[in-house]
């Protein structure tokens, strides 16, 4: 049996690794972009599709301008 050890948890099943790293990838993408939504000014929904980000033009440079970062 292999065992993996990932942030501190230990995984002998790759599927429920797999699912872990997907789960902190995603909350790390939505952390940044939540972040540099409130740097910038617009505003973040989550909606089935995903994240919508609003705001008006000059603001949404701003955005992804951080965001690139």
């Amino acid at each position: 049996m292999i065992k993996m050890k990932y942030k501190g948890r230990t995984f002998t099943n790759g599927r429920s690794l797999a699912n872990a790293m997907t789960r902190d990838i995603n909350q790390q993408v939505e952390r940044s972009v939540r972040q540099a939504a409130a740097a910038s000014g617009v505003r973040v929904r989550k909606t089935p599709k995903g994240l919508e980000v609003e705001g008006d033009a000059e603001r949404m440079d701003r955005f992804h301008k951080r965001f690139g970062k």
